[in-house]
Order: C-alpha cells, then structure tokens, then sequence
C-alpha cells in the first residue's frame, strides 16, 4: 500500500507535532524558550520543503522506515491506523526518487 503525498504529510506531521499543524507546537516551544522556538519554527518550515519537494515514493520510504523503527509510538497517535505501508526493502529505499 502506498499513501499520497497529502496523507504522507498528515502521517509525518502528526508523529512530528502530534497534530496535522505544526503551528500550535511551534508555539508552544517557543513560549517555553524563545531560541528553542526559533529551532522548532525552523524544523516544522524544513519538514514542509522535503514534504513538498520528495517525490511519493521517497514519502512512502520515509514512512516505511519510521513505521518498521517506532511502531509502538506510531501505534499511540490519532493517525496510527494510516499508517499501514509496505515494508519491503526495495521500497524503503530512500535514494530512490
């Protein structure tokens, strides 16, 4: 099974920020720390370019492999049940585009 690019970008954002918005997280480190704010701010901006910039294959890669290596966090979100993706080796790939 593979997912589309929009439902990779819930899948990651929601075990990144547990949410599908990375906006109400951002704030929240920053209220805890202005210069860990800057950070988060910058890491929900970076996951957004690669979410639009990789190709669905390397999505369902990334998805792939964060799904084999934490399943038990993965399993405890609003989402873990869309996260049913292959987890044959020749897809998990990430070079591939």
């Amino acid at each position: 099974m593979t997912v589309s690019r929009k439902t990779a970008q819930k899948l990651l954002y929601d075990y990144m920020f547990e949410s599908e918005a990375a906006q109400e997280w951002v704030e929240d480190v920053w209220s805890l720390s202005p210069f860990l704010g800057q950070s988060a701010a910058n890491a929900a901006e970076v996951l957004g370019v690669l979410i639009e910039t990789c190709s669905e294959r390397q999505l369902n890669a990334i998805i792939s492999s964060l799904y084999a290596a934490h399943q038990d966090t993965i399993s405890e979100l609003a989402s873990a049940s869309e996260w049913r993706v292959s987890l044959d080796p020749k897809t998990t790939n990430l070079d591939q585009n």
